[in-house]
């Protein structure tokens, strides 16, 4: 028996057993399979069984549309589903289980992209800097450097000033 397996953000997935000829998917309680979210239409999809015993998609003018396999399905055309389609209602992603296994379907085609290759190259004329970090310019700290050198001054006297201490004479008795 073919499911809809409906993966609602927050509430986890829901199996929905297809049963009917004929289902419908949408926003409101008349539909067959009801999804509570905004990014569904109250009348979003329907869903009928073919003679091979699965379903075929159609979307009937939904505002927020259907993604087929990552592909926007065109509203009131049919798109037979196989085993493992992830469908997308809206912002609601959904998977196809069939009993009946998928057909191999072709790769897709890869698009040729023209690439042109500048004539000429010229430097911008606000370039500065290519990096999107700004730099660090780095200030001169006038106080701090006067307070190290009369540090290291002080301690120069003091170093200074204990050597001579230490060598003067002792006291004669």
């Amino acid at each position: 028996m073919p499911q809809l397996l409906v993966s609602l953000p927050g509430s986890g997935e829901t199996a929905h057993d297809l049963t009917e000829a004929q289902i419908t998917v949408g926003r409101v309680s008349e539909n067959t399979i009801q999804i509570e979210d905004a990014s569904v239409s109250s009348r979003h999809a329907q869903l009928t069984l073919d003679d091979s015993g699965d379903y075929v998609l159609r979307d009937v003018g939904s505002t927020n549309g259907t993604e087929l396999n990552g592909k926007e399905v065109e509203p009131d055309t049919d798109h037979k589903l196989q085993e493992g389609d992830k469908v997308r209602f809206g912002k609601i992603d959904t998977v196809y289980k069939s009993e009946n296994p998928a057909e191999a379907r072709p790769l897709p085609q890869t698009e040729e992209v023209a690439a042109v290759v500048a004539a000429t190259s010229a430097r911008p004329a606000d370039f500065a800097n290519a990096s999107p970090f700004q730099t660090k310019k780095k200030k001169k700290d006038t106080t701090g450097t006067a307070i190290i050198v009369l540090a290291v001054l002080a301690i120069l006297v003091f170093g200074f000033a204990f050597f001579k201490v230490w060598t003067l004479p002792g006291p004669t008795l």
